[in-house]
């Protein structure tokens, strides 16, 4: 679609600054593109770190997006367990100072332009900064779900947890009475804390600079979560939420021998009859143990139907890597010889592999790029939240848009074979009642995806962008 050119006030410079994660940064590449469709002659600059500001530019010279790196130096900049990311979002904060100088040096050499920071939702702490200068508006962009946000925030503002009188293993939300919480979709540093702990004063710091946002930004749809996004307007009804999302990459379209030559899987699934495979994959950054491995490959295996499973290294309860990869003795290569499946510790075409007409199911870890790119293909998905707001990503999908079956929950849960076997049938059986009645939810999803992100109507992420523009500017 041609570039956005009608005569509302623009965005003289958008400031994008995502937490330095893979999730957290492909949404942010994602909106800039969107800004650059609505406000052609703003300028776009992504703030990095040193570590990360390489690797972006690298893939952002060429749309024309300037990377400005923050000097950072933390102990430990590798994050293979809670603890030591609880330590990085705490050193993040030392940013501030040299985030500041940016902006200021920004107004100095611009005092005319309007500057629009869009800041991730663990660095919210920009509030501050963009707050001091009248010619600065600031917003806060969640990359998870509404839903999943409006849950995961208010249980952190809720700490210390209270259970249900009448169930010990359930806990009401203050805000939301009328959702409740298990024991078992918590994380362990949520259960435990009391308030004063590292996680609660971080997140409680984030939240508070929510409500001194000029807006907050979601990466969802309006009618993809109206449930979400109504919860979060209650939650934090001083603020303006735009529903800028989906923000995802379209599937790269690709003649059949381009596919064949450019992924060994992408060429495997097109020998499968359509709807008939499993894709399984549990993202960039985490990962299950060696036994969780073993049960879910004889599962896989018990359930008769075919699969691809992108395995990441094992880990074992405390978050480290395992020596044994937990894969059974000889399973690679009986599954590789019987054409039952495929076995790939690789990066992988997930995208594309949504996509493919041979994929019927999707067993995921519930995080939201994932969950919304399987939405945005008409996948059904097996469910297993690993952390953080996934557990609530879950309980959207399964309860709200009964788009998902829960398999299991958490880093410690026992998963038997016969669990995973029989999880595989309900979303792949013929014979299943599940299977036609989430493949015909599917294709609802896939048309309100295809619209938001697509479209360039009122609701659509294009025309939620413009608005969003259009507001700062008048807040300005």
């Amino acid at each position: 679609m041609a570039a956005e050119t009608d005569h509302h006030p623009r965005a003289d410079h958008v400031v994008l600054f995502p937490f330095m994660a893979q999730g957290h940064l492909a949404p942010f590449r994602c909106l800039a593109a969107l800004v650059r469709r609505c406000r052609p002659d703003a300028r776009v600059t992504f703030v990095a770190t040193s570590c990360t500001a390489e690797s972006l530019r690298a893939h952002l010279d060429d749309e024309g997006i300037a990377v400005h790196a923050l000097p950072f130096s933390p102990a430990n900049a590798s994050v293979r367990s809670f603890q030591q990311l609880i330590d990085l979002f705490h050193a993040s904060e030392s940013l501030r100072p040299a985030f500041h100088q940016f902006i200021a040096g920004l107004r100095r050499s611009d005092p005319l332009a309007d500057v629009h920071v869009v800041a991730d939702m663990f660095l919210a702490w920009t509030v501050d900064v963009a707050r001091g200068d009248p010619g600065v508006t600031h917003s806060v962009l969640l990359t998870c779900s509404g839903y999943g946000s409006a849950l995961y925030f208010s249980l952190w503002n809720s700490v210390p947890l209270v259970p249900n009188g009448d169930d010990d293993e359930c806990f009401l939300l203050p805000s939301f009475p009328d959702i409740s919480v298990h024991r078992s979709q918590l994380t362990d540093h949520l259960a435990a804390a009391d308030g004063g702990d590292a996680w609660s004063t971080f997140i409680s710091r984030q939240i508070a600079a929510f409500s001194r946002a000029d807006a907050l930004l979601v990466n969802t749809a309006e009618k993809l979560e109206p449930k979400g996004l109504s919860m979060l307007r209650q939650w934090l009804n001083n603020v303006p939420v735009f529903p800028v999302g989906p923000l995802l990459r379209a599937a790269r379209s690709a003649l059949p021998e381009k596919a064949t030559t450019s992924s060994p899987i992408l060429a495997w699934l097109g020998e499968q009859p359509p709807g008939s495979v499993l894709y399984v994959s549990f993202g960039s950054l985490y990962t299950i143990s060696a036994s969780q491995v073993t049960e879910l490959a004889m599962g896989l295996e018990k359930s008769g139907h075919k699969f691809v499973w992108v395995a990441q290294p094992a880990a074992d309860m405390n978050g480290s890597e395992s020596p044994s990869s937990g894969l059974p003795e000889g399973f690679v290569e009986r599954m590789e010889a019987a054409g039952r499946g495929l076995v790939a510790q690789c990066w992988a075409p997930q995208v594309e592999i949504l996509a493919h007409p041979a994929t019927g199911a999707f067993l995921t870890h519930c995080g939201w790029n994932s969950a919304q790119e399987s939405l945005a293909c008409g996948v059904p998905m097996v469910g297993w939240p690993l952390s953080a707001e996934q557990f609530y990503n879950a309980k959207l999908l399964a309860e709200e848009m009964g788009m998902c079956v829960e398999l299991a929950r958490g880093a410690s849960a026992a998963v038997t074979r016969d669990e995973v076997a029989e999880a595989v049938e309900r979303v792949l059986g013929e014979t299943s009642g599940v299977r036609a009645a989430m493949r015909r939810k599917g294709a609802e999803m896939k048309e309100v995806v295809d619209a938001a992100r697509d479209g360039d109507g009122e609701q659509s992420s294009l025309g939620v962008t413009r608005r969003f523009l259009d507001a700062m500017a008048r807040t300005r």
